[in-house]
């Protein structure tokens, strides 16, 4: 018995994934204005030097751009996830210090 791949008709075209990945390059340059404001208001408010945490939420962002870079050039549904999840974990960070 032989089987014949079947393509999945459902999911998005390479084309579509890669306006899904250029539009969550936009979300980044959002969420890195975010993350610099909730920077500067913890370093006046706060103890005047940024913690583990916003660190963290700013590599997060970088992540998330390496992975968005990397789903504009091989449109693959798991970068265009991970960059969102990404991009939205590195205001959430910096807000935990």
């Amino acid at each position: 018995m032989t089987t014949t791949p079947t393509t999945d008709t459902t999911g998005l075209t390479p084309l579509g994934l890669r306006l899904w990945a250029s539009f969550g390059l936009l979300l980044l340059v959002a969420c890195l204005v975010a993350t610099g404001a909730i920077t500067l208001s913890d370093a006046i408010d706060g103890d005047g030097s940024g913690g583990f945490f916003i660190a963290a939420g700013f590599w997060a962002l970088v992540a998330g751009a390496v992975a968005g870079v990397a789903a504009l050039i091989v449109p693959r549904r798991g970068l265009v996830i991970a960059q969102y999840c990404l991009a939205i974990a590195g205001p959430f960070l910096a807000l935990m210090d």
